[in-house]
């Protein structure tokens, strides 16, 4: 019984001394937000200024991708505040930032025909430079 009392009063002790580390473990800032349509991970990463990188590919066009992210995205609470497009001799690209409270959210898409790799990052605030490419 002494082994269990010990485990609780330290478990209670680490809780009370680092609360940030507890929060940050179920604070996942790319929740809400989906993989694009046919979408397959490639993979995710933290990066700058807090912030959390999902990257896509997907058989999806650039201006598909854009449009489902607008409309997803619009439905969970963000707001677009941004976006664009080009094309070049690699292909076409396009994104779109948005907010949501402070948190700050860039999708950049872009590849060649038949290939759309789709990076989106979200940020606790937007960040300096908020680019996800």
């Amino acid at each position: 019984m002494a082994r269990s009392v010990a485990v609780v009063v330290f478990g209670l002790l680490s809780a009370a001394v680092v609360p940030s580390l507890a929060m940050a473990a179920s604070d996942d800032l790319l929740a809400d937000i989906p993989a694009p349509p046919n979408g397959e991970t490639l993979g995710t990463e933290s990066i700058s200024s807090g912030g959390q990188k999902a990257n896509y590919s997907t058989s999806a066009s650039v201006s598909a991708v854009i449009d489902v992210y607008r409309q997803a995205l619009a439905k969970v609470g963000w707001r677009v505040v941004g976006g664009g497009g080009g094309g070049g001799s690699y292909g076409g690209g396009g994104g779109l930032s948005a907010t949501n409270g402070p948190k700050h959210l860039s999708v950049e898409a872009g590849g060649p025909a038949g290939t759309t790799f789709v990076h989106v990052c979200v940020w606790p605030e937007r960040p300096a430079d908020d680019n996800c490419g």
